[in-house]
């Protein structure tokens, strides 16, 4: 009986497992990788995408795929997702987002929080599910 649910959560867990995996690998790995899966079934392939969505991801959307997201997340929570960033990152987000969006985020990167950290994780996490629904929906990709 113990050994049926353990290889029940193993099949349960695989699936968040490989979006993990597909967030830290490297675009083209990741899109080798999604090929593959998508001869198979193109539907799995499309949620894996759509689900593995990471900050380098973003940070390569056009210009109108950051408008388009920085439409349903709050300037407040992508400047605190932008904090923990690398500075080069940071300039990179700002200057491609619309000006008063921007300014907004840069006023929340430079304020002091006591749990930036985890106010930071939170952030990130909540422009991750954001961006990872609006790629599923096909607004951005």
């Amino acid at each position: 009986m113990k050994n049926s649910n353990q290889n029940a959560s193993v099949f349960i867990n695989g699936r968040a497992q490989i979006i993990e995996m597909l967030q830290l690998m490297d675009p083209s790995e990741k899109e080798k990788i999604l090929k593959l899966i998508r001869i198979k079934n193109p539907v799995l392939a499309e949620e894996l995408h759509s689900k593995s969505i990471s900050f380098f991801d973003i940070q390569n959307l056009s210009e109108e795929g950051l408008e388009r997201l920085s439409g349903v997340i709050k300037p407040a929570i992508f400047g605190m997702a932008l904090k923990g960033l690398a500075a080069n990152v940071q300039k990179k987000f700002l200057s491609s987002l619309p000006r008063e969006f921007a300014e907004q985020a840069y006023q929340t990167m430079t304020t002091y929080y006591t749990n930036e950290k985890e106010l930071g994780a939170r952030a990130r996490a909540k422009v991750l599910e954001i961006a990872s629904s609006q790629a599923f929906r096909g607004k951005i990709s």
